[in-house]
């Protein structure tokens, strides 16, 4: 993420554009979609068959554009959600979630994929939501740049000796060695955020990635 005197609003510009982006898509194929459909139904009043087949589909394909723009605003609220308080308790699970859903973008331009792996229990963290944010998608950030080509980057809560964390790890079906992450070009300003945060960083067991540990609740 680049250095800016407001940081948490140059992140949630950076946030806000990509999903207006992906919302401006889903119109784009809504609108294909319906008129698809006219001119199905223009053909009709000609030869008096309508393909309902053909139709269906088409409804189906406006149908789940529509959720998914749904689900693209509502996870941009939840994210400008993260301004109401300066700390509070937070499932790990829900914020990787929410943060993987809306860096898609991030992922695609960079030939990776983002992908949250959450627990089957809460893993609750007192943090500030915003620089919470802020430090996954910087994490994500450093991971991508030095990453190559193809790696899908895991974000997977979990509680290590008793801390929250996050793993942040590079899967990939072929061998994948663990970079130097402390080498990235947004390395500085993740360990600024995790500072913000009372967080720190080691590597994980295995996998190439790290992990970032919070304190406990």
């Amino acid at each position: 993420m680049k250095t800016s005197e407001n940081p948490e609003a140059a992140f949630l510009a950076i946030m806000t554009a990509s999903a207006t982006h992906e919302v401006r898509n889903v119109l784009a194929i809504i609108k294909e979609s319906a008129g698809l459909i006219e001119d199905m139904m223009w053909a009709c009043r000609n030869k008096g068959v309508l393909d309902e087949e053909k139709v269906s589909r088409t409804v189906d394909r406006i149908d789940a554009q529509v959720k998914r723009g749904a689900e693209l605003l509502t996870n941009l609220n939840r994210l400008s959600h993260t301004l109401d308080q300066d700390l509070a308790t937070v499932d790990l699970n829900e914020e990787i979630h929410l943060l993987a859903y809306l860096s898609q973008r991030l992922a695609r331009k960079s030939g990776c994929q983002i992908r949250a792996e959450p627990g089957d229990r809460e893993v609750n963290a007192t943090v500030h939501p915003l620089r919470l944010h802020m430090a996954l998608f910087t994490a994500l950030e450093c991971c991508l740049d030095r990453f190559p080509e193809g790696v899908s980057v895991a974000l997977r809560a979990c509680e290590h000796e008793g801390r929250p964390s996050v793993d942040v790890v590079g899967i990939s079906s072929e061998a994948l060695h663990s970079p130097d992450i402390r080498s990235a070009k947004d390395w500085e300003s993740l360990s600024n955020l995790l500072r913000t945060l009372d967080a720190e960083v080691e590597a994980t067991a295995a996998g190439a990635g790290f992990r970032i540990l919070f304190q406990p609740v």
